[in-house]
This record gives C-alpha cells, sequence and structure tokens, in this order.
C-alpha cells in the first residue's frame, strides 16, 4: 500500500518520479522539468548541509519570483531547514530585522541588494557569526572584500561526494510567513509541514485540480497566496507559470493564451485591471478552468462582470488569513445567488462566529470568526505573548482556537460572510462604524471600481470617514454622486465626510490597498486642497506596489 506524502518536499520527489519529463515551472523565459528541480534541489540541500546549515535553521529568500526562489524553497526543506520568503523590495532595515527576529543562518538574495563594486554597502551590516550570504546573479563576481559570499548557481550543481540529509518529521517547522498585519512590525506565522500540508490538500480538494490544470502565478512569493501555488502545483503535478508581478497586462494576457493557462489565482487589484480594459479579453481567457480570489474582499461588482464575461468559468470566492491559510470558500453554483458570501468552510476545518465573551452568537448576528483545524499555524515565532492573545486553548494541545480579529456573520444555511476586520473600526460620534462596510458599500455602485474608507482626526466628533474612490475606465463620476449614492445606502452617521476621486490607489507588494499610504496622505496640510501632482508623486512612490498605473497599456515598443 503506497501512502501520501507528509513532508513538502517529498511531494516534489513522488511528482518528480512519477512525471521526470514533466514542465513544471516556467518563469524568467525558462522551463524547467521536475527532474531538473527534484535535482537542483537536491545539491543545494547538500551543498548547504556541509556549510554547515543545520536541522531547524533558518533561510530568508528575499528574490523575486523566479527559478532560483523555487528551488531555493526546497533546497532549504530538504536541507531540514525552514525558509522565510521576503518581498525583495523591503528595504534594508526592514530586511536586517528579520534577519535578526529570524535569526537567520543563510540570506539568498541579488548582488545588488547588498554590495556596490568595491564590497558591502557603507549602510549594511551583517551578522557577523555563522552567517552566510549567497548570491543569485550568475553573472557577477563576489566582491573581493566579501569572500563569505557564495553564488547560488554553484551551489545547485552536483556535488563530487555524497551527503547525508536530516530525517525531517512532519511536526517539524517548515516556514516563517512573515506578515506586518495591523501592528506594522513583521512578525513570523510558523508552520510545520503539516500544516502546510493539510492547507494545500483541502484547496486542491475544492479546486478540483489534476495534473493537467496550468496555474498562472502573479503573486509574489512573500505572499502565502503565492507561495501555495507552487506547493499545490507540485503536490497534484500541474504546471506553474511564474511571473513576478501582473507586470503589462497584455502581456500577462498573451502569456495566458500562449500557455493554455487553466488557473488564475486574483487579488481584487487585478481584477480591477482586468475590467478596466476598453474590451474584455475573453478570447485570450477561453482555457481558463477557474478563478479565485482571497486576501481582500472581492467587490460584488467585480464578481457579477466576470460571471458576465467568463460564463463557462468556475468562480471561487474565498478567505483566509496567513495564521491558518484558509478558512472558507463558496461553491462556485453558488456564486450569483451569494455573490458576496465567502461561502463554507473548506476540508478539515471547523469554525464558530462568538461574541466577545467568547459565546457563539445566534444565526445572522455579527461577532468574531474563530478557528481550529490541523492548517491553523503553531504561533507567532518568538513572540509567546501575542501568541497566547490569538489562542484559546482547549481539552488537549492540539484543540485550539484560532481568533482571528475579522468579523463574521453567518446565515441559515451556514454560508460565512466577511463584515470587516475588528482593528478597521473607528468611533464617530458616539456610533461605531466599520469601514470595511463602507468600502463594500460604495463598491455596489456601477461607476465604482476601487474604494478605500480610512479615519480622519475630527475635533468634535473623535474620528470620520473619508472615502477615496476609483472610478470605472470610460464611465463619469464625481464626488456628488457617491455621497448621494451612500445617502441612499447608509445610515447618516455612516456617511463619509471626505471624498476624494483617484485615478488609483497604492497598493503593498501583495497588491492590497496600501491603507498606511492613504493615512500618510491625508496627513499632508489641507489635503482636501491638496494640488494634482500630488496624485504624481504618490505613483512615483508607489514602485513597490503590484499594480501599476498604466498596466492596462501595451508595452511600448
Amino acid at each position: 500500500m503506497q501512502f501520501d506524502p507528509v513532508l513538502i518536499h517529498d511531494w516534489l520527489t513522488q511528482t518528480a518520479r512519477r512525471h521526470p519529463d514533466k514542465t513544471a515551472l516556467v518563469s524568467r523565459g525558462q522551463r524547467l522539468t521536475y527532474r531538473e528541480i527534484e535535482e537542483k534541489s537536491s545539491n543545494l540541500a547538500s551543498a548547504l548541509v556541509l556549510m554547515g546549515f543545520r536541522k531547524g535553521d533558518r533561510a530568508l529568500i528575499c528574490l523575486e519570483n523566479s527559478p532560483e526562489a523555487v528551488i531555493a524553497i526546497y533546497g532549504v526543506l530538504k536541507a531540514g531547514g525552514v525558509f522565510a520568503v521576503i518581498e525583495p523590495k523591503s528595504p534594508w532595515p526592514v530586511l536586517s530585522s528579520i534577519i535578526k527576529d529570524a535569526g537567520a543562518r543563510i540570506l539568498i538574495t541579488y548582488r545588488h541588494k547588498l554590495f556596490r563594486r568595491e564590497g558591502l554597502k557603507e549602510d549594511i551590516k551583517l551578522p557577523a557569526r555563522r552567517f552566510q550570504v549567497i548570491i543569485v546573479d550568475g553573472s557577477h563576481s563576489v566582491p573581493h572584500t566579501y569572500r563569505r559570499a557564495l553564488k547560488f548557481s554553484g551551489l545547485t550543481e552536483k556535488l563530487p561526494v555524497s551527503v547525508s540529509l536530516p530525517r525531517v518529521l512532519e511536526n517539524d517547522l517548515a516556514c516563517l510567513i512573515y506578515t506586518s498585519g495591523s501592528t506594522g512590525k513583521p512578525k513570523g506565522i510558523m508552520c510545520t509541514h503539516q500544516n502546510v500540508v493539510a492547507a494545500a490538500r483541502s484547496i486542491i480538494q475544492y479546486l478540483q485540480n489534476s495534473r493537467h490544470d496550468i496555474i498562472l502565478d502573479v503573486l509574489p512569493l512573500s505572499f502565502d497566496y503565492g507561495l501555495y501555488q507552487v506547493i499545490m502545483s507540485f503536490m497534484f503535478g500541474g504546471t506553474v507559470v511564474l511571473e513576478s508581478s501582473f507586470g503589462y497586462i497584455q502581456d500577462i494576457l498573451s502569456l495566458i493564451e500562449k500557455e493554455k493557462v487553466t488557473g488564475l489565482p486574483l487579488i481584487p487589484s487585478i481584477s480591477a485591471l482586468l475590467l478596466k480594459l476598453k474590451n474584455f479579453p475573453a478570447r485570450q481567457l477561453k482555457s481558463l478552468r477557474y478563478i479565485t480570489n482571497t486576501g481582500a474582499a472581492w467587490p460584488v461588482s467585480h464578481i457579477q462582470k466576470l460571471r458576465e464575461n467568463l460564463s463557462g468559468v468556475k468562480i471561487f470566492s474565498m478567505y483566509g488569513l496567513s495564521e491558518c491559510k484558509r478558512v472558507s470558500y463558496l461553491p462556485p453554483d453558488l456564486i450569483d445567488q451569494h455573490p458576496d458570501s465567502v461561502g463554507i468552510p473548506m476540508p478539515d476545518l471547523e469554525v464558530a462566529i462568538v461574541d466577545q465573551k467568547g459565546k457563539r452568537v445566534p444565526t445572522g448576528q455579527t461577532g468574531e470568526l474563530i478557528v481550529r483545524g490541523p492548517t491553523v499555524m503553531q504561533g507567532y515565532w518568538r513572540d509567546k505573548k501575542l501568541t497566547r492573545r490569538v489562542f484559546k486553548q482547549g481539552k488537549y494541545p492540539a484543540d485550539r482556537w484560532l481568533y482571528t480579529g475579522d468579523l463574521f456573520r453567518q446565515d441559515e444555511k451556514g454560508l460565512l460572510y466577511f463584515v470587516g476586520r475588528r482593528d478597521r473600526q473607528i468611533k464617530s460620534f458616539g456610533h461605531r462604524i466599520n469601514l470595511t462596510e463602507i468600502e463594500k458599500t460604495v463598491s455596489r455602485l456601477e461607476a465604482v471600481l476601487e474604494a478605500a474608507a480610512v479615519p480622519v482626526p475630527d475635533d468634535i466628533g473623535g474620528e470620520v470617514v473619508g472615502l477615496f474612490v476609483v472610478g470605472k475606465k470610460g464611465t463619469r463620476i464625481d464626488e456628488a454622486q457617491v455621497k448621494q449614492f451612500c445617502q441612499q445606502n447608509l445610515e447618516p452617521y455612516k456617511i463619509p465626510r471626505h471624498i476624494w476621486l483617484k485615478d488609483s490607489l497604492p497598493k503593498t507588494p501583495n497588491g492590497k490597498i496600501d491603507y498606511k499610504a492613504l493615512t500618510a496622505w491625508l496627513k499632508k496640510p489641507d489635503p482636501d486642497a491638496a494640488p494634482e501632482k500630488s496624485d504624481k508623486t504618490e505613483k512615483k512612490s508607489s514602485g513597490a506596489q503590484l499594480v501599476r498605473e498604466g498596466q492596462d497599456k501595451e508595452r511600448p515598443e
């Protein structure tokens, strides 16, 4: 009898054994087979062990979506290590703090990230002991003043000696998912092999993935939504088309058509770009079998437009958080009747909605969503206080409920509805307001493409609602129209006091709306009267964002 693997990297080994010559990864002009990724990652694992990398050591992978990033992930796992993929555009102070927090033994990154021609950049100090830098840029030599750096390409070649790799168990840590969350300070979410494999298997089950699926992954591997596309595909034996971002949308659409992509993971900012095109590219998307969304609330208008233009494509509206990967999905046959729902708990997961005392609330009432199951994280790395705050212990060690901090309600059919983040509530003139509710309401306006609600300080009310709005291409929208719609659909105290019309909204590297950037803009003197050139400043400063202004235009010659 043959059993399924319990370790992330053993799934790659099994698939490579079954389909060695099948294309596993298409990225940056390269087409790598399962055999090639298996061999290169095994060679890297052996090299790491020879370098003194030990079971449980942490390795930071600060790379863009690329074959090297994927090989690095599996090489670290085979060496018994714990990987963390870090957004490559992270400034050095952020990267340095994560290196220190993780107690990293290895940093795999680009030469330009750390070095000038003559050596280390002046403002960069690396840990002195047992810390190894591995440089991916194969065309550049390592600066002579820092000989400790090694070339990545040389470490993926077959070694002349045999190396014994450590024994790894399913309850060993596999990765740290670093996320700033609501606090702004990066925190490492600890996931074991069992956590990752359990989550991936549940998602594969309801998406009904098979080795015939070809997934386009434009989401950063530092974002768990993007990372799992690779892990899942290597489990079911599919092909991943890995791009560093949505880039120039026409190029991506051509790639979808060329590679006959069947699965397209989206976030709202990407669906907004698709719907912003003058002519919807249905012909180029005809190979799609399904589309998914998670990471942020999906506007109902986006869902409805995609359904109109892609009637034969299954659309999965989902909800998740990095602390347990995924929580729920809406079966595609319910999307038309309940487009504002995020569905039912995914397989092997239990949820409940509770009040502030931890007591379950009646059907239809709003409360905090709590979750239990094998996909739930082990806790926050080196932060026992925060870990204790989000967990409630049950009758035995594995019986723990994760308190998500997200507000939900559940209808009589058992369908879940995301109301908003608990930390996105404000108190205005004595009334409690959830800013996500404002955004979801305004997004129903036909001319609105995106909306972002933020708290604005008020001398009398404490805080009032400010609203940023992006209109759909080719439609007319003005402040009066938005305000009238709010008056018709919101209680008086929830109506935004300030409305700003924008061409685009700043995004984080994960493609989510960057509320910090919007709040910073509000701190400018008299933002209501800010000159138009402020928009240009915002666009220039948001170079790290996944979705850039003008992506719906063809690449210039």
